[in-house]
């Protein structure tokens, strides 16, 4: 971005454009990745929330971690919506395909934190737009069977992934590095801090598997004779 900055201060318009072929899959990439912060903040933000006492002051730093990923995030996708509106020395095509792509980033996230929140009045803050993830989040939970939930969340994965693949590039600018962020993303939540759905299990139900976990087979006999 500094490289771009120069460029445009100097009116070097070859420079641009040649900064625009080398960085416009970088562009893509920080697009999509504030889709990433935004819900891994939210999780963070229900986990410290909805997680019992005896785990509640990792769970409050770890909260404190991702919502300063977050911030920094937003920091970097500012900069680059930036760099869309002045479009210096960008083609046509360029700036019309990031701006889809970052239409298209903003409504998956607001659906995906929807989806992941456990209480209607918390966790939005990360939305891009909290009354859209507000109704994201009642069409998931009113009168949806289990069977139901199952084929609208594969139908919108689905969906969500086809988005991202025809608006971004086939290849990756930062393969490594976007695959340490991944990493690093899934490394910061134990899986059995979730249900079936991704969604972050309430307080009562963390304590009914743990107890139930201690229990011994024979503890069970008898049960309804």
């Amino acid at each position: 971005m500094s490289r771009y900055r120069d460029a445009k201060n100097a009116g070097n318009y070859g420079r641009l454009a040649d900064w625009w072929s080398e960085h416009r899959v970088v562009l893509e990439e920080i697009l999509v990745s504030e889709l990433l912060t935004r819900v891994v903040a939210a999780i963070g933000a229900e986990t410290a929330a909805t997680d019992g006492a005896e785990n509640h002051e990792s769970h409050e730093s770890l909260a404190a971690v991702t919502h300063g990923i977050y911030l920094g995030q937003i920091e970097a996708s500012n900069r680059v919506a930036q760099i869309i509106l002045e479009s210096c020395g960008a083609r046509v095509e360029d700036t019309v395909r990031l701006n889809r792509l970052r239409y298209g980033v903003e409504r998956w996230t607001d659906w995906l934190i929807g989806r992941v929140s456990v209480h209607r009045d918390r966790s939005f803050q990360y939305s891009i737009d909290a009354e859209r993830s507000k109704t994201f989040y009642d069409e998931v939970r009113e009168g949806a069977s289990c069977t139901h939930r199952d084929t609208t969340t594969w139908l919108m994965n689905a969906a969500m992934r086809e988005m991202l693949v025809r608006r971004t590039s086939e290849n990756s600018a930062l393969a490594h590095a976007n695959h340490e962020v991944a990493s690093a993303a899934l490394a910061l939540f134990r899986p059995e801090l979730f249900d079936d759905y991704g969604v972050p299990k309430s307080v009562w139900l963390h304590r009914l598997q743990k107890d139930a976990a201690k229990l011994k087979p024979f503890d069970f006999a008898g049960v309804g004779g």
